[in-house]
């Protein structure tokens, strides 16, 4: 899908995207269940991917900023996984069929668990430093991937219908030269 925004609306949906993706984490919401992943997909979407990766770092440092830091290295799981997250939202965005777009999805929402939860068990003190501890760490994170998974399904089908209807460009009229 190719969309052409101007630089003022890119930098207005930009914006939006942000306070959206930021409100998202504040608003209450089962663990996990925000709309990060639908807002990063969307930006690679509609705002190109130098913009879809600003925009998920700027969104994770704000939004971070306001509720509290956590470990670095658990931080920086977080981070660079968003950041391969919105890679995956290029890809995305790129892809016509509906089950690419599930797959790519549904692939996110893994990966992060993946990521997170190997880092949660690695830097933290939290697990056994064996593969009992690992073991654990990803079964007591499984509610969390559900929940994940759930809110992507969710707010990423929602925010893209609306922004394809708020962004869809009006028809030019019937009498119109450039009408198709």
């Amino acid at each position: 899908m190719n969309i052409s925004l101007s630089m003022t609306a890119r930098i207005a949906l930009f914006c939006a995207l942000l306070a959206l993706g930021i409100g998202s984490r504040f608003i209450p919401h089962p663990p996990d269940m925000t709309a990060l992943t639908a807002v990063i997909f969307a930006g690679a979407l509609y705002l190109g991917p130098r913009m879809s990766l600003v925009l998920a770092l700027s969104l994770l440092l704000v939004s971070d900023a306001l509720i509290g830091s956590y470990e670095l290295p658990v931080m920086l799981s977080v981070y660079g996984t968003f950041l391969l997250i919105a890679g995956a939202g290029i890809l995305f965005a790129r892809s016509g069929s509906v089950g690419n777009k599930a797959l790519a999805l549904a692939g996110a929402s893994l990966l992060f668990f993946l990521v997170t939860n190997a880092a949660v068990w690695y830097f933290t003190p939290w697990y056994p430093k064996d593969i009992g501890g690992l073991v654990a760490s990803y079964t007591l994170g499984l509610p969390f991937l559900k929940n994940m998974l759930i809110g992507d399904f969710i707010y990423t089908p929602a925010l893209l219908a609306a922004l394809a209807l708020v962004l869809k460009p009006y028809p030019a009229p019937a009498h119109s030269t450039y009408a198709a």
